[in-house]
This record gives structure tokens, C-alpha cells and sequence, in this order.
């Protein structure tokens, strides 16, 4: 996306330009729904407790998801020197066991994917129905992150895993009543047992702003890759290992014609499989958040293996912190360019790597992010 249109966008969520802040793809596939008048709101677009309700089943290897919303504390009624517009929300799901991505690998830990993917896709869903934002916007997420302090709770084992997160949601910059933004804060327990905290933000777009963004984004894309489109990138190179990228089966990789390492710095190729579940895109054409995460995953742990040895098959990503800075074309390659840092052991002595990376597409900087991964014993 162009430094023109970013600082459009970030007008339209009233802020002003930041280097860093910017939007991403990913519109929530659950907006639409009306929580249930006259109780406590109870969203559950997959098996709702209300057996009339209508069912929903998301994608391959999807589990159903609850969404509760709580109700406001004293604190909130008038008796706090400090008015709080926050509300907070009570979301849980099983966590995957069959997905064809997520559960795909040695199976030592549970993605952390599976959290990111609950947020994202109640995001808008939220802001429809709890705080007014009209139907037909858009919710882009610009920035998100996972923190992991321990690993152990993310551990696999025999039977269903729970995950919950609670939301704490702030409505931003005020129009009307109605918020442009959505600022997350996310608390994530597995089996009632505390493994994580998250944050998000939000934007919410009209129509008009959205389709002139997604339509300058591709035209400038595309101009500086020199062509119009419509043709698929071919791989790049040879793919690497599914063994390196802590995967099982071929067609999950998504890292081609990997460079050796030098000074910690890893460069390699990026092809989303054709078959896989997201290659199609997101609603209007752009690569599916999903894909992107994915790719920093496997690239983090690549790059993990060659600078420090770390072993794909026991490391999981204990930490991840993105900046989108604008969409990703399914029809154009894309690169990604990881850095891994000084190696450090976490407080159990498990060796951790902090690694930055940035994907980028025809020179254009698609999004950058910091992760850490953390080998088990």
C-alpha cells in the first residue's frame, strides 16, 4: 500500500500517520449475526446453545466457538471516578485436532495459530453487534500480537484441550457513538489453566474507503512488479524440508529456494500451495491472514535451525508481534527476509531465539513482525 493511501487510512481511524501502524487483511467470516435480545449476548456461530439457531462450520478441521458477552461490573455503572467504555467477552473453543495445517507436524505443542485465527474472526463481529459499527464495514486488523510465557500449558495431550480467551474490548475514536476502532486486550487459558496474554487492534472501514484501498494496493502492486496480473507466481526454487519448518506433509510448505544463513540472516522464496485450504485468498481476492502467520512461522523456525541449531520438532513460536502494512497479492511472489538475534534460554533454561521479519512483495513491505521460539527439552 502506498504512503499515500496509509495515511488515508489512518485518517479514516482518526489517528494520525505512524510509521509501523498499518493496515492488514482478514474480514471476519462471522459478521452479520445479532446477539440474542433480552439476556446476557451469546454469539456462537458454529453450535449455538439455542437449538433453533442456525449452525456454522467454518473450514476443514474447524471446532466450534462460544461467545459470551459479560455483563459490566459496578465499576462500570457510575461508581468509578474514571468512565471506562470497555466490555469484556468470554470466548472458547476446542482447540484443532484435525485441522489439516495446524495439526500437521510432530504434534508437541498446540498451534498458537489457533488462538490468533478465534480473535481475528470475532473482531468485527463484535463491533457489529456490541458497539454499533454498521454492517457493511469492514474490519482490518493493522496490528497483533501472542505472548506465550511458558510453554508447558500448550503441550499436547490425550483428549480435547479447551482454550479460552477473555476479551477486554475498548471502543477508539468515537463518531456519533460509534467507534472506528477496536483496541484488544486478551487474556488465554487452556483447560482453565493461564498460557498466554494477546493484543489487537481494529479498524473499521466504509465501503467506499475499503474498495479504493484494495483497488490502489493492487494497481500499485502490480506496477512495480512490472506487469497486470492474473497469472499465478510459479514457486520459487526448490521447497524446503517439511521436517525444517516443523511440518509433516510436503504440501504445507510454503518456503522455497531457502539461502544459507549468513550473520543470522535468512532469505527465501514464499508459494502458497495451490491446494491448500486458504490459497484462494480472503473475500476480495488478497492472501488470507491465515497464510501470512504461517509463513512467519515456518520461516521463524528455518531460521531458528540454521543459526542456532534449534530443532524444529521440539520449538514452537512462544512469542508473535505484527505491524500489516498493507495487502498481499495471491498472484505475485513474495519474499520473506528473517534475522535471527542473540540466542537466550527462558526461565526453565529451554534455548530461545528472537527473529524479525519482513515479507515483502514487488519491493513493497507487506507486513514486518518479531517473534521468539522456544526449543523444549
Amino acid at each position: 500500500m502506498s504512503g499515500t493511501a496509509l495515511a488515508d487510512w489512518e485518517a479514516a481511524a482518526g489517528r494520525s500517520p505512524v510509521v509501523g501502524r498499518s493496515p492488514v487483511i482478514g474480514r471476519s467470516p462471522v459478521a452479520g449475526r445479532s446477539s440474542v435480545a433480552g439476556r446476557s449476548s451469546v454469539a456462537d456461530w458454529d453450535i449455538p446453545p439455542d437449538r433453533d439457531a442456525p449452525v456454522r462450520r467454518s473450514a476443514p478441521g474447524a471446532t466450534t466457538r462460544h461467545l459470551v458477552h459479560r455483563p459490566r461490573t459496578w465499576e462500570h455503572h457510575g461508581l468509578s471516578p474514571v468512565e471506562d467504555a470497555s466490555e469484556e467477552f468470554a470466548l472458547a473453543a476446542d482447540l484443532p485436532r484435525d485441522h489439516p495445517l495446524l495439526n500437521d507436524g510432530p504434534g508437541r505443542f498446540h498451534d498458537i495459530q489457533a488462538a490468533s485465527e478465534m480473535v481475528r474472526e470475532v473482531g468485527e463481529f463484535i463491533g457489529q453487534c456490541h458497539f454499533g459499527v454498521p454492517a457493511n464495514r469492514t474490519g482490518i486488523f493493522y496490528r497483533f500480537g501472542i505472548d506465550v510465557p511458558d510453554l508447558a500449558a500448550w503441550r499436547t495431550r490425550p483428549g480435547p484441550a479447551r482454550l479460552t480467551a477473555t476479551l477486554v474490548v475498548t471502543p477508539d475514536k468515537m463518531i456519533g457513538g460509534v467507534p472506528r476502532a477496536l483496541d484488544f486486550r486478551t487474556a488465554l487459558e487452556i483447560d482453565d489453566v493461564r498460557c498466554g496474554t494477546g493484543s489487537a487492534n481494529v479498524v473499521f472501514l466504509p465501503p467506499v474507503l475499503r474498495r479504493s484501498h484494495r483497488e490502489q494496493s493492487r494497481a500499485t502492486a502490480f506496477a512495480a512488479a512490472g506487469g497486470t496480473g492474473g497469472t499465478a507466481a510459479a514457486a520459487p526454487g526448490t521447497p524446503v524440508d517439511p521436517a525444517d519448518v516443523g511440518r509433516s506433509d510436503p504440501a504445507n510448505v510454503m518456503l522455497h529456494g531457502a539461502s544459507r544463513p549468513s550473520h543470522g540472516r535468512l532469505s527465501v522464496g514464499v508459494s502458497v500451495p495451490p491446494l491448500w485450504p486458504s490459497a484462494q485468498g480472503a473475500g476480495d481476492g488478497h492472501v488470507a491472514a491465515l497464510v501470512l502467520l504461517e509463513t512467519l512461522r515456518q520461516a521463524s523456525l528455518l531460521a531458528a535451525l540454521g543459526t542456532h541449531q534449534l530443532a524444529p520438532a521440539r520449538c514452537a513460536l512462544a512469542s508473535l508481534r505484527v505491524h500489516f502494512r498493507g495487502y498481499a497479492e495471491p498472484d505475485l511472489a513474495m519474499r520473506c527476509a528473517a534475522v535471527s538475534g542473540v540466542l537466550e534460554h527462558d526461565g526453565q533454561g529451554r534455548r530461545r531465539a528472537p527473529v524479525t521479519l519482513t515479507l515483502t512483495q514487488a519491493g513493497r513491505t507487506v507486513l514486518e513482525a518479531v517473534t521468539k521460539v522456544v526449543e523444549d527439552h
